[in-house]
């Protein structure tokens, strides 16, 4: 491990971190984890998801010990993990914020929860329970991913207007899913329909799962704007496609805006001692690597 390791072991906040239980394990398939793990940087899958495979009653807890083992080693005091509702996949997807909040209790304040948006309800139950997540269950922002909706739209569709209103009303973050495996094809991650939103909406936090990615330096743009012009107020958290083809523009983007960079580790898709060490050798300063790897999204999520 880098010798900088020392100066953020266990303070990390990862971003984007996705237990192996229950209904996640409907998205991260063992085929497709096997082959982005690999893509990533790791020889095989990462051994608290294997875990959670195993024929036996007590594989979550199997797993999830794992896990907090693995986040110990790599240095991570919390993990930050989004509920979805994702019809309109191959496999739907339908993370609830019920099982967040209990799995945040089993996991004795190791996670963090993302509410999500379930946009085949109607509009009045869908704002009845952000206003739930946030005020009752204590969750620290909203997550909505419109390209996976059962009528796929893109982010500015005025359907979604109300939602973006409570959530800036709340005073929390909202989470959107970009990059591209967010829609049926790559415009639904173009920044400039969540530019639309940040900028109707100036004091909301935007933040850009994935970074946006492969609109690298559209979504640098974005956040640029917000730092240079207050008009909006967005942020990126690239986890694993920091370390893509054509992504090395992210890694000059944390340095020259240290405070709209959030590091996350994608798991179950890169085990997050892999993406700790490949984030410990770029080329990113002492004092912006703090911000990035726990310092910003503390801030943010109000920790």
């Amino acid at each position: 491990m880098n010798p900088r390791f020392e100066a953020v072991r266990g303070k990390i906040i990862d971003f984007r971190l996705r237990p192996p239980t229950g209904p996640y394990r409907v998205f991260f398939t063992p085929a497709l984890v096997e082959r982005l793990a690999r893509l990533w940087g790791d020889k095989e899958m990462p051994g608290s998801y294997a875990l959670s495979l195993e024929d036996r009653p007590d594989a979550d807890e199997r797993a999830l010990a794992a896990l907090i083992a693995e986040m110990d080693a790599a240095g991570i005091r919390l993990g930050v993990m989004n509920g979805r509702h994702s019809p309109n996949r191959a496999v739907p997807v339908h993370i609830s914020d019920d099982y967040l909040h209990e799995l945040e209790g089993r996991l004795d304040g190791r996670m963090a929860s993302i509410a999500g948006v379930d946009l085949d309800l109607p509009m009045d139950e869908i704002l009845g329970g952000i206003e739930r997540a946030i005020t009752r269950l204590g969750m620290r922002g909203v997550c909505v991913e419109p390209g996976f909706a059962r009528q796929p739209m893109y982010a500015e569709d005025e359907r979604l207007m109300p939602i973006y209103q409570k959530v800036s009303d709340l005073g929390v973050p909202l989470l959107f899913m970009s990059g591209p495996l967010s829609g049926p094809d790559n415009s639904f991650t173009d920044p400039v329909h969540f530019e639309r939103v940040a900028r109707l909406f100036p004091k909301m936090p935007v933040v850009l799962g994935h970074g946006a990615y492969p609109y690298v330096n559209e979504a640098i743009a974005l956040a640029y704007k917000s730092e240079a012009t207050g008009v909006m107020n967005v942020y990126l958290s690239p986890d694993v496609y920091m370390f893509t083809p054509g992504a090395t523009a992210f890694i000059e983007a944390v340095n020259m805006m240290p405070d709209r960079m959030l590091f996350g580790s994608a798991y179950a898709f890169c085990s997050v001692g892999t993406a700790v060490s490949r984030t410990m050798d770029l080329a990113i300063s002492d004092e912006v690597m703090a911000k990035y790897m726990y310092g910003n999204a503390q801030r943010l999520l109000g920790l």
